[in-house]
């Protein structure tokens, strides 16, 4: 017999941020640093695979680890000890964030139209939800996105002051966590905010790791595919694969999640 329950006040929306709801420069803030000659990574090296695959989805210091490591940088500029190792890791790390900002600050970033208009339908049938993202710059991103951009992306006025505003917890950037603990974090809190009402979660990532992070907690789990294939994510465990959210209404969703109870 399948279990009935209140849509819309059991179920939360957990949001990754990054390739999800923008397209950050990240990425481009990563490999420009790279290519610097204090760095010295050639370029092409540190392409939009090698980024997917190893950097993507991971805490800072994860992802920079994962650069230096394998193209080389460690090596080449003789870092041996894990002392120098961890000084090397810091200064990239500053320095990316600082190029990272730059770009932020001049707008070079893309919002995926069809998840803000997502999240604003949930939001208008009062779904809670949850920013779980390993960026601690996700909270600057989402700011950015102003109403204007919301209301005109929802068309109709929104009250939002940005869609920051729309989330009931920012789980982003929580130091020290996993992405499997962020999401469990996130979890939490909704579940404390509903009044212990939510019991059920649907993740939207693009990440084959952070899909597999979402299995880890027994989440619903939508992935987006911004690159590679689409088997990738199904592979790690994903419920739903789109190439876009635009494939996908609120209604579908909510019926996909309802027939797997």
């Amino acid at each position: 017999m399948a279990t009935t329950i209140d849509f819309e006040s059991e179920v939360g929306f957990i949001w990754d941020v990054d390739g999800v709801i923008v397209d950050s420069p990240h990425e481009m803030a990563w490999r420009l640093t790279a290519e610097l000659p204090e760095w010295g990574v050639k370029k092409g090296r540190l392409d939009s695979e090698f980024y997917h695959d190893y950097v993507s989805g991971r805490p800072r210091y994860e992802g920079s680890d994962a650069i230096l490591e394998r193209l080389g940088v460690y090596e080449r500029l003789g870092a041996e000890t894990d002392a120098t190792k961890k000084e090397l890791l810091e200064r990239y790390c500053i320095r990316k964030n600082e190029l990272f900002g730059t770009l932020v600050d001049e707008g070079q970033f893309e919002v995926f139209e069809s998840s803000v208009a997502m999240i604003v339908v949930a939001n208008e049938k009062k779904v809670m939800q949850a920013m779980a993202s390993a960026s601690k710059n996700a909270k600057r991103l989402i700011m950015k996105i102003t109403r204007e951009q919301v209301s005109k992306i929802a068309g109709k006025h929104c009250e939002c002051n940005t869609l920051y505003s729309v989330f009931n917890v920012d789980a982003s950037g929580m130091a020290g966590m996993t992405k499997p603990e962020i999401f469990a974090f996130a979890s939490r809190q909704l579940h404390e905010l509903s009044g212990g009402k939510i019991r059920y979660y649907i993740v939207i990532e693009d990440t084959p790791s952070g899909i597999v992070a979402c299995n880890d907690n027994g989440m619903f789990c939508i992935g987006v595919r911004r690159i590679g294939d689409r088997s990738a994510l199904t592979d790690a465990g994903a419920d739903i694969v789109v190439d876009d959210l635009s494939e996908l209404s609120y209604g579908h969703l909510r019926s996909a999640f309802l027939e797997t109870l």
